[in-house]
Protein backbone atom coordinates (compact mmCIF):
# COMPACT_ATOMS: atom_id res chain seq x y z
CA UNK A 1 0.00 0.00 0.00
CA UNK A 2 1.36 3.42 -0.97
CA UNK A 3 1.85 6.31 1.46
CA UNK A 4 -1.16 8.09 -0.08
CA UNK A 5 -3.30 4.99 0.41
CA UNK A 6 -2.17 4.81 4.05
CA UNK A 7 -3.17 8.44 4.63
CA UNK A 8 -6.60 7.87 3.08
CA UNK A 9 -7.09 4.69 5.09
CA UNK A 10 -6.16 6.36 8.39
CA UNK A 11 -8.37 9.35 7.64
CA UNK A 12 -11.35 7.09 6.95
CA UNK A 13 -10.78 5.26 10.23
CA UNK A 14 -10.90 8.55 12.16
CA UNK A 15 -14.17 9.74 10.61
CA UNK A 16 -17.05 9.41 13.03
CA UNK A 17 -20.32 8.65 11.33
CA UNK A 18 -23.06 9.82 13.70
CA UNK A 19 -25.73 7.35 14.65
CA UNK A 20 -29.32 8.04 13.68
CA UNK A 21 -30.16 8.79 17.32
CA UNK A 22 -27.36 11.39 17.54
CA UNK A 23 -28.55 13.12 14.36
CA UNK A 24 -32.13 13.15 15.61
CA UNK A 25 -31.12 14.43 19.05
CA UNK A 26 -29.06 17.15 17.35
CA UNK A 27 -32.04 18.25 15.26
CA UNK A 28 -34.38 18.49 18.24
CA UNK A 29 -31.65 20.10 20.38
CA UNK A 30 -31.13 22.85 17.78
CA UNK A 31 -34.84 23.65 17.74
CA UNK A 32 -34.92 23.84 21.54
CA UNK A 33 -31.87 26.09 22.01
CA UNK A 34 -33.07 28.41 19.23
CA UNK A 35 -36.39 28.78 20.98
CA UNK A 36 -38.31 27.21 18.12
CA UNK A 37 -39.76 24.77 20.66
CA UNK A 38 -40.54 26.82 23.80
CA UNK A 39 -39.91 25.58 27.31
CA UNK A 40 -42.80 23.55 28.65
CA UNK A 41 -43.95 22.44 25.21
CA UNK A 42 -44.88 18.79 24.85
CA UNK A 43 -43.15 17.09 21.92
CA UNK A 44 -45.31 15.16 19.45
CA UNK A 45 -46.07 11.52 20.23
CA UNK A 46 -43.58 8.78 19.41
CA UNK A 47 -45.69 7.69 16.45
CA UNK A 48 -45.75 11.22 15.02
CA UNK A 49 -42.00 11.73 15.46
CA UNK A 50 -41.21 8.36 13.93
CA UNK A 51 -43.25 9.30 10.87
CA UNK A 52 -41.88 12.85 10.74
CA UNK A 53 -38.22 11.85 10.90
CA UNK A 54 -38.45 8.42 9.31
CA UNK A 55 -36.59 6.69 12.13
CA UNK A 56 -37.11 3.57 14.17
CA UNK A 57 -38.66 3.55 17.65
CA UNK A 58 -35.35 2.44 19.17
CA UNK A 59 -33.47 5.36 17.54
CA UNK A 60 -36.09 7.83 18.76
CA UNK A 61 -35.92 6.51 22.30
CA UNK A 62 -32.12 6.65 22.27
CA UNK A 63 -32.34 10.26 21.06
CA UNK A 64 -34.71 10.99 23.93
CA UNK A 65 -32.23 9.47 26.39
CA UNK A 66 -29.51 11.77 25.04
CA UNK A 67 -31.70 14.86 25.38
CA UNK A 68 -32.92 13.79 28.81
CA UNK A 69 -29.33 13.38 30.03
CA UNK A 70 -28.68 16.94 28.83
CA UNK A 71 -31.77 18.06 30.77
CA UNK A 72 -33.33 19.48 27.61
CA UNK A 73 -36.43 17.33 28.01
CA UNK A 74 -38.25 15.51 30.76
CA UNK A 75 -40.01 12.25 30.06
CA UNK A 76 -43.11 11.03 31.81
CA UNK A 77 -43.75 7.33 31.47
CA UNK A 78 -47.15 5.70 31.17
CA UNK A 79 -50.25 6.02 28.99
CA UNK A 80 -50.35 9.79 29.49
CA UNK A 81 -46.63 10.19 29.30
CA UNK A 82 -44.41 11.84 26.74
CA UNK A 83 -41.50 14.24 26.34
CA UNK A 84 -41.68 17.87 27.40
CA UNK A 85 -39.10 20.59 26.74
CA UNK A 86 -37.29 22.16 29.69
CA UNK A 87 -34.58 24.74 30.11
CA UNK A 88 -31.36 23.23 31.48
CA UNK A 89 -29.89 24.88 34.54
CA UNK A 90 -26.31 25.40 35.52
CA UNK A 91 -26.21 22.11 37.42
CA UNK A 92 -25.78 20.30 34.07
CA UNK A 93 -22.44 22.00 33.40
CA UNK A 94 -21.48 21.82 37.07
CA UNK A 95 -21.92 18.06 37.10
CA UNK A 96 -19.41 17.55 34.30
CA UNK A 97 -17.01 20.22 35.54
CA UNK A 98 -17.10 18.63 38.97
CA UNK A 99 -16.34 15.25 37.44
CA UNK A 100 -13.33 16.64 35.54
CA UNK A 101 -12.09 18.40 38.67
CA UNK A 102 -12.31 15.15 40.63
CA UNK A 103 -10.53 13.14 37.93
CA UNK A 104 -7.75 15.75 37.76
CA UNK A 105 -7.43 15.89 41.55
CA UNK A 106 -8.05 19.65 41.66
CA UNK A 107 -7.31 21.11 45.08
CA UNK A 108 -10.11 22.88 46.88
CA UNK A 109 -7.82 25.86 47.37
CA UNK A 110 -7.48 26.11 43.56
CA UNK A 111 -11.20 26.86 43.34
CA UNK A 112 -10.91 29.64 45.90
CA UNK A 113 -7.89 31.10 44.08
CA UNK A 114 -9.88 31.01 40.82
CA UNK A 115 -12.74 32.88 42.49
CA UNK A 116 -10.22 35.45 43.75
CA UNK A 117 -9.16 36.11 40.16
CA UNK A 118 -12.65 36.20 38.63
CA UNK A 119 -14.71 38.18 41.17
CA UNK A 120 -12.67 41.40 40.77
CA UNK A 121 -13.49 41.40 37.05
CA UNK A 122 -17.19 41.67 37.89
CA UNK A 123 -16.48 44.73 40.04
CA UNK A 124 -14.60 46.36 37.18
CA UNK A 125 -17.48 45.72 34.80
CA UNK A 126 -20.04 47.15 37.21
CA UNK A 127 -17.86 50.21 37.89
CA UNK A 128 -17.71 50.91 34.14
CA UNK A 129 -21.50 50.73 33.82
CA UNK A 130 -23.52 53.93 33.37
CA UNK A 131 -25.84 52.86 36.18
CA UNK A 132 -23.03 51.91 38.53
CA UNK A 133 -24.39 54.02 41.41
CA UNK A 134 -27.80 52.32 41.18
CA UNK A 135 -26.21 48.88 40.82
CA UNK A 136 -23.89 49.44 43.79
CA UNK A 137 -26.86 50.57 45.86
CA UNK A 138 -28.82 47.46 44.89
CA UNK A 139 -25.91 45.21 45.84
CA UNK A 140 -25.53 46.99 49.16
CA UNK A 141 -29.26 46.68 49.83
CA UNK A 142 -29.05 42.95 49.18
CA UNK A 143 -26.14 42.67 51.56
CA UNK A 144 -27.80 44.82 54.22
CA UNK A 145 -30.59 42.25 54.34
CA UNK A 146 -27.98 39.81 55.60
CA UNK A 147 -27.30 42.02 58.60
CA UNK A 148 -30.77 41.21 59.87
CA UNK A 149 -30.13 37.48 59.58
CA UNK A 150 -29.08 35.67 62.74
CA UNK A 151 -29.14 32.20 61.15
CA UNK A 152 -25.54 31.48 60.17
CA UNK A 153 -26.49 29.02 57.44
CA UNK A 154 -28.96 31.42 55.85
CA UNK A 155 -26.25 34.08 55.92
CA UNK A 156 -23.80 31.71 54.23
CA UNK A 157 -26.27 30.82 51.48
CA UNK A 158 -27.20 34.46 50.89
CA UNK A 159 -23.51 35.36 50.77
CA UNK A 160 -23.10 32.96 47.86
CA UNK A 161 -26.18 34.41 46.14
CA UNK A 162 -24.73 37.89 46.56
CA UNK A 163 -21.84 37.09 44.25
CA UNK A 164 -24.08 35.45 41.68
CA UNK A 165 -26.16 38.64 41.69
CA UNK A 166 -22.96 40.64 41.26
CA UNK A 167 -22.17 38.74 38.08
CA UNK A 168 -25.75 39.07 36.86
CA UNK A 169 -25.53 42.85 37.22
CA UNK A 170 -22.05 42.94 35.68
CA UNK A 171 -23.75 42.04 32.41
CA UNK A 172 -21.29 39.50 31.02
CA UNK A 173 -23.23 36.27 30.55
CA UNK A 174 -20.18 34.18 29.77
CA UNK A 175 -18.50 35.15 33.03
CA UNK A 176 -21.78 34.59 34.90
CA UNK A 177 -22.04 31.06 33.54
CA UNK A 178 -18.38 30.26 34.21
CA UNK A 179 -18.48 31.64 37.74
CA UNK A 180 -21.86 30.10 38.48
CA UNK A 181 -20.76 26.69 37.26
CA UNK A 182 -17.56 26.74 39.29
CA UNK A 183 -19.43 27.93 42.38
CA UNK A 184 -22.12 25.29 42.01
CA UNK A 185 -19.52 22.50 42.02
CA UNK A 186 -18.37 23.36 45.54
CA UNK A 187 -21.40 25.36 46.70
CA UNK A 188 -21.89 23.35 49.88
CA UNK A 189 -18.19 23.58 50.72
CA UNK A 190 -18.27 27.37 50.26
CA UNK A 191 -21.32 27.59 52.51
CA UNK A 192 -19.65 25.37 55.12
CA UNK A 193 -16.51 27.53 54.99
CA UNK A 194 -18.56 30.71 55.39
CA UNK A 195 -20.35 29.20 58.38
CA UNK A 196 -17.06 28.28 60.02
CA UNK A 197 -15.64 31.76 59.40
CA UNK A 198 -18.81 33.67 60.27
CA UNK A 199 -18.30 34.17 64.01
CA UNK A 200 -14.88 35.76 63.57
CA UNK A 201 -14.93 37.41 60.16
CA UNK A 202 -18.50 38.31 59.28
CA UNK A 203 -18.20 41.94 60.39
CA UNK A 204 -14.98 42.41 58.43
CA UNK A 205 -16.61 40.83 55.37
CA UNK A 206 -19.50 43.30 55.54
CA UNK A 207 -17.12 46.23 55.81
CA UNK A 208 -15.19 44.91 52.81
CA UNK A 209 -18.37 44.82 50.74
CA UNK A 210 -19.20 48.40 51.70
CA UNK A 211 -15.72 49.56 50.74
CA UNK A 212 -15.88 47.74 47.41
CA UNK A 213 -19.32 49.18 46.60
CA UNK A 214 -18.18 52.71 47.44
CA UNK A 215 -15.30 52.34 44.98
CA UNK A 216 -17.63 50.87 42.34
CA UNK A 217 -20.15 53.72 42.75
CA UNK A 218 -17.29 56.20 42.30
CA UNK A 219 -16.26 54.50 39.06
CA UNK A 220 -12.97 53.32 40.57
CA UNK A 221 -13.11 49.88 39.00
CA UNK A 222 -9.40 49.13 39.17
CA UNK A 223 -9.17 50.13 42.81
CA UNK A 224 -12.25 48.08 43.67
CA UNK A 225 -10.79 45.08 41.83
CA UNK A 226 -7.40 45.40 43.54
CA UNK A 227 -9.04 45.74 46.94
CA UNK A 228 -11.29 42.73 46.43
CA UNK A 229 -8.54 40.61 44.90
CA UNK A 230 -6.39 41.13 47.96
CA UNK A 231 -9.24 40.15 50.25
CA UNK A 232 -10.13 37.02 48.29
CA UNK A 233 -6.51 35.92 47.93
CA UNK A 234 -6.26 36.07 51.71
CA UNK A 235 -9.31 33.78 51.90
CA UNK A 236 -7.76 31.39 49.40
CA UNK A 237 -4.54 31.29 51.41
CA UNK A 238 -6.47 30.44 54.58
CA UNK A 239 -8.22 27.62 52.73
CA UNK A 240 -4.85 26.36 51.46
CA UNK A 241 -3.47 26.38 54.99
CA UNK A 242 -6.44 24.81 56.75
CA UNK A 243 -7.28 22.33 53.97
CA UNK A 244 -3.82 21.41 52.73
CA UNK A 245 -4.11 18.60 50.20
CA UNK A 246 -7.93 18.58 50.33
CA UNK A 247 -9.32 18.09 46.83
CA UNK A 248 -12.65 18.74 45.15
CA UNK A 249 -13.39 15.01 45.31
CA UNK A 250 -12.96 15.17 49.11
CA UNK A 251 -15.37 18.09 49.29
CA UNK A 252 -18.00 16.46 47.10
CA UNK A 253 -17.66 13.18 48.96
CA UNK A 254 -17.99 14.93 52.29
CA UNK A 255 -14.53 13.81 53.34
Amino acid sequence: MSAADNVRSNAMERVHVPKTAEVLAGSIRTQIVRGEIPEGTALPSEAELITQFGVSRSSLREAFRILESEQLITIRRGSRGGARVKRPDISVAARYLGLLMQVDGVLLSDVFYARALIEPVALQLVAAHEDRVTIAARLLAFFQDLENTDDVRVHAEKWTEFFLLLFDLAGNRTLRLLYGTMTEVVRQEIIAYTMREAPNRIKAARESVRTAMELVAAGEGDKAADFWRGRMLAVAERVAETHSGRTVIDALAGG
